[in-house]
């Protein structure tokens, strides 16, 4: 008897596994060729030593993931085109990004901004009282 209940939430189990991912390859969107594009760009500039995406990264420069939702295209183009100084430096900047290059990472933005992250990256919660840093 134990056998058989066994196999049975086993073949179960392997059924709603396969069915899980089956539909999942439905939900795949293809990314354009400026959105490779532009995650060559990333790779290229090695943005990901700063910044993160999908929480992937360096934490010194804040998770990108949906930065779409924040800034517009424009406000993005105006920021790789004439990169700010970097804070704590003071003399180091962002790599100024050609035109091409600017449409290329805001194409991959974009992509990125599709991608559902389920409330991705958590915000911080605010303590109230006790013993706050």
């Amino acid at each position: 008897m134990k056998l058989r209940t066994f196999i049975l939430i086993s073949l179960s189990s392997f059924a709603l596994f396969a069915w899980v991912v089956k539909s999942s390859w439905a939900l795949d969107a293809p990314m354009s060729e400026e959105a490779v594009a532009g995650k060559e760009v990333w790779q290229r500039y090695n943005c990901v030593s700063c910044h993160t995406l999908f929480g992937n990264g360096g934490y010194v420069g804040g998770d990108l993931t949906q930065i779409m939702a924040k800034r517009s295209p424009e406000q993005l183009s105006d920021f790789f085109s004439n990169p700010p100084v970097i804070p704590p430096h003071q003399k180091e900047t962002h790599v100024a990004l050609t035109e091409e290059e600017t449409q290329a990472m805001t194409a991959y933005f974009d992509y990125l901004n599709t991608i559902p992250t389920l409330g991705w990256p958590p915000q911080p919660r605010v303590l109230e009282g006790g013993d706050a840093p």
